[in-house]
């Protein structure tokens, strides 16, 4: 007897619904379960899971198996057998014959059905009832579309009911009607935005218009312009070559080393000065990801042009019209006249967001060999299917994209609809459809002038949350792994770490506790961040309109799309909705603000009867405009893209020595705080020059000590300050936490410092995270980047928290290792 009633408490019907699908969605529906009518265009293509054994002979990227192999699969001698016996069983549950391919629903039927048969389909059968019957029996299977995809255009993604996975339906609902209200408002010509939760969008919109003029409406397959959204996905293409062995490239690489025309780097004059300075080290690979290279960026929209004198981005202006005027007609020679221009900062001594990944774009160029364009095509969207997503637009897809709108306010009157202009015309007319589009393929989002904005990928909502969903789930989307889950967790890590305890002049664009992975921004905790933030969530937007953020704590995904410059803030509301409806669902309605724009509660208490009148849903969603227009803070993402000075800033001298004035107190024996440490940089920060007051105490450790050679994450021998004697106490609390190199049997390697005991040290391997114990002479410490202010090196309350895994546990002196064992 066939075990087709196996059902998973809590997880729904099991192998009955893999006898008669549609079943259980058209009971929903008459349940009144369905999701509301506009969550889902077109109708999305549903899941199943599959035997692992099995996943691996789908073909991709059609995602099927031939009828042929299916037999082989299941333990029939050849095709004609397995049609013969299944032929009748299909006929009974109203399925069609099998015809040349078998989709993963169809094969997961076709293993109930021949289960009692064949030994071979019954091992298939226990991996899939294995799934359903044990915690961590996924294992055994891989998760593909349930029918072979089809060519063209990609269905949306399967949607569920937000009851069904912890979310109440009324903040979702009220977010829905204030954006159409927006769209009507003109604030942004049209959107297409979603919430994905626990790997199924839970809520899906497109309101207003792809075409304004033309009353074309949007969709989730609108060609949209993703400016620096392209980043990630550049970021992303490089890591898939990062993972391979053979080509030996280390993130400490030094970008010379692939593109010459860096080896001979120097830096704009300190104030006061008319030379530029030297370069102290070399741009690492490291630094081109996180945008700590010393690398400026150009002008953005609105910003004047030609540039006034003294502008952040003044030193481009040549470089920038030289693109313009076809001059430069590569990523290549842009690169070798970027490499001519100073730097604004030395490398790796603070973040400043800049055209680091459009030299990593070069880098990539070098690496495989090919154009940025075919390398991104063939790592990322290739396997991912998202087939929309390029640096150019073919004209026979024109007509899905749009203009690209600004928004402009009537009189200075912001409760009044407003105008939009158009900055890049739709259609054929655009600057990213054919010839049209700029040859240089920038990898950062634009290069060009302000007067014509064009360059970067564009992409589609329904392809880029493909890519999303991908890091959600650590390098794997229907059945093909693009990533390692250990190369994901490197790129969704913060690569500044003092941002979670460091000064005001490390955060990214001065935002309490943000850091910097290498897809975006990334919030870590502290008690000044901004409101609706949440620490461990990431994301990213791009100047035409489009955001995303991922929280891999509460499973939630928003990725919102638009076509209007600077407007960012809609995925911000749709974000705040989707932390309310988790929180509604928990603790109902509480007393607290339940505007579209209010980001989640914080408290818990039981909600008052409102005794105010019903008012017309427009005028409450004007008065929250209004307010939220005047109370709003600016997050990084439109930080990123607005004109006007750059808001992430270099330390002054005066804030550099009294920085160095706390840390030499503290280190030479004194009980100052980082409270302390707090106040005196904010004394150095904001009083006027006249006020501040003048340090002249030394440093931790005085220049006048003897050097000597430690080792450089570039592989060359850099001068740092002498250690103290090896085996002392303060040695070996400045190993601790520390980058190290170490022999091995396999060579040099680099490791991290986890425990240290008398002349000994625990060391986890950098790569394959192998754990081993080496001797403190053994190990040559590696000059880490410290972004900011270079801090002493007695770190023992302030451990980088990227290993807090393997951070020891205190007990009175004794400290415990609690490092992994491969």
């Amino acid at each position: 007897a066939l075990p087709i009633s196996l059902v998973h408490p809590g997880r729904g019907p099991g192998l009955a619904v893999l006898l008669r699908a549609g079943e259980m969605a058209a009971k929903d529906k008459d349940n009144g379960n369905a999701a509301p009518n506009d969550v889902v265009h077109p109708p999305a293509m549903l899941r199943v899971e599959v035997p692992a054994s099995a996943a691996a002979h789908f073909v991709q990227p059609q995602v099927h198996v031939t009828v042929a192999k299916a037999a082989k699969l299941l333990g029939f001698d050849n095709q004609e057998e397995l049609k013969k016996f299944t032929a009748p069983l299909l006929k009974q549950f109203g399925a069609e014959p099998l015809n040349a391919v078998v989709g993963a629903q169809l094969f997961n039927r076709l293993v109930v059905l021949c289960a009692g048969k064949t030994a071979a389909a019954r091992k298939l059968l226990d991996e899939l009832s294995t799934s359903w019957r044990f915690p961590g029996g996924r294992e055994k299977t891989k998760t593909l579309p349930a029918e072979p995809i089809p060519a063209g255009p990609l269905t949306a993604w399967p949607s569920c009911a937000p009851e069904l996975v912890g979310m109440d339906r009324e903040p979702l609902d009220r977010v829905r009607q204030y954006i159409q209200w927006r769209c009507r408002m003109k604030h942004f010509a049209g959107i297409a935005c979603g919430i994905v939760r626990n790997g199924s969008l839970v809520y899906y919109q497109d309101a207003g218009f792809q075409d304004a003029e033309q009353k074309v409406k949007m969709s989730g397959d609108t060609i949209v312009r993703l400016f620096s959204m392209t980043k990630c996905l550049v970021a992303a293409a490089f890591a898939t070559y990062l993972e391979e062995p053979s080509r030996n490239i280390d993130l400490d690489d030094p970008v010379s080393k692939y593109i010459p025309a860096f080896g001979k780097m120097t830096v704009l004059p300190k104030r006061g000065q008319k030379e530029n300075q030297p370069c102290e080290k070399a741009i690492t690979l490291r630094q081109l990801l996180t945008h700590t290279s010393g690398i400026g960026y150009g002008a953005t929209l609105d910003d004047p042009w030609p540039p006034e004198k003294g502008s952040y981005y003044k030193i481009y202006e040549e470089l920038s019209e030289n693109t313009k005027s076809g001059a430069i007609s590569s990523l290549e020679e842009w690169c070798n006249a970027l490499a001519k221009i100073p730097l604004k900062g030395q490398p790796g001594r603070y973040w400043d967001y800049s055209y680091s990944l459009d030299v990593l774009g070069r880098v990539l160029e070098v690496v495989a060999g090919k154009s940025l364009d075919v390398v991104v095509e063939e790592r990322i969207c290739g396997p991912l299917k998202m087939r929309d997503t390029n640096f150019k637009v073919p004209k026979e897809n024109a007509n899905r994209l749009g203009p690209w709108y600004k928004s402009v306010e009537i009189d200075g009157k912001p409760q009044l609809a407003h105008r939009l202009e158009v900055v890049d015309p739709g259609g054929e007319a655009s600057g990213w459809v054919g010839s049209n589009a700029s040859p240089v393929l920038s990898g950062g989002g634009t290069v060009e002038v302000p007067l014509a904005m064009k360059g970067g990928m564009v992409s589609t909502f329904n392809d880029y949350i493909r890519f999303l969903i991908m890091l959600r789930n650590f390098g794997e989307l229907d059945g093909v792994r693009v990533l390692k889950r250990e190369t994901v967790q490197m790129l969704i890590c913060n690569h500044i770490p003092v941002a979670c305890y460091g000064k005001k002049s490390v955060f990214v664009f001065d935002k309490p506790g943000l850091g910097y992975n290498c897809l975006g921004q990334i919030q870590a905790q502290h008690p000044k961040q901004d409101k609706g933030t949440y620490p461990g969530e990431f994301g990213w937007g791009g100047l035409a309109g489009p955001a995303w953020t991922i929280d891999p704590r509460s499973d939630l995904i928003v990725l919102s799309m638009t076509q209007t410059a600077f407007v960012l803030d809609h995925e911000e509301y749709v974000r705040y909705a989707a932390r309310r409806a988790i929180h509604q669902h928990i603790f109902g309605s509480v007393a607290a603000p339940s505007k579209a724009t209010s980001y989640a509660p914080e408290n818990f208490d039981v909600v008052k009867p409102s005794e105010k009148e019903e008012q017309a849903l427009d005028q409450e969603f004007e008065r929250e405009f209004l307010v939220d227009r005047r109370t709003r803070v600016r997050g990084a993402k439109e930080r990123a893209i607005a004109p006007g000075p750059r808001l992430d800033r270099h330390p002054s001298e005066e804030e550099v020595l009294a920085y160095q004035r706390a840390m030499s107190n503290r280190s030479g024996g004194s009980a100052a705080s980082s409270s302390n440490l707090d106040e005196d940089m904010n004394t150095a920060t904001n009083a006027p020059p006249s006020k501040r007051r003048k340090s002249t105490a030394s440093v931790a450790q005085s220049p006048k000590e003897p050097l000597k050679e430690a080792a450089s994450p570039t592989g060359k021998q850099a001068i740092v300050p002498n250690s103290p004697a090896v085996g002392s106490p303060s040695e070996q609390e400045g190993f601790l936490y520390k980058r190290v190199t170490v022999g091995d049997q396999d060579g040099e390697k680099k490791a991290r410092v986890v425990t240290v005991s008398g002349n000994t040290a625990e060391v986890v391997l950098e790569g394959d995270w192998r754990s081993m114990n080496v001797g403190l002479n053994e190990m040559k410490e590696i000059e880490e980047t410290q972004f900011g202010i270079p801090i002493p090196r007695k770190m023992d309350q302030f451990a980088p928290t990227d290993f807090g895994f393997m951070m020891a546990k205190k007990d009175g002196e004794k400290k415990v290792a609690t490092s992994p064992k491969k």
